[in-house]
């Protein structure tokens, strides 16, 4: 656990500018999402409100880490449980695949990379 700490500390910048990025992914996905149209089922609703949710959650916690502030725990907890679900969920369209070609592999990295950016949220203070 503390090698995990320590690698999560001294890789600091890294992940900061990850956090900004991934934000600035899901806020690309949910304006083309919702520039398609209105959506019409609740679970459209339901799982776009969550990603909303997320995305608040992760812009402001790195806001935070970019001000070098303390995070508050819940906040902390929240956005890192939403980016290990988020992985999870990105791991199972990949493990059933239904996406083809070239693309299952940066499936996978982006995966990974949202995993270990929620395990960071949930390991490091």
């Amino acid at each position: 656990m503390t090698a995990l700490c320590t690698f999560f500390q001294r890789s600091h910048w890294f992940w900061v500018i990850s956090r900004i990025v991934v934000v600035l992914l899901f806020i690309i996905s949910l304006v083309q999402i919702l520039g398609e149209g209105d959506l019409r089922h609740s679970d459209e609703v339901l799982i776009n409100g969550i990603c909303m949710f997320g995305a608040l959650v992760l812009g402001i916690l790195a806001v935070i880490e970019l001000s070098r502030g303390s995070k508050p725990a819940w906040l902390r907890m929240s956005g890192g449980v939403f980016l290990v679900l988020f992985s999870v969920g990105l791991l199972a369209l990949f493990a059933i695949g239904p996406v083809k070609g070239g693309l299952s592999g940066v499936l996978l990295i982006v995966a990974i990379w949202f995993l270990l950016l929620g395990v960071r949220d949930l390991v490091v203070r």
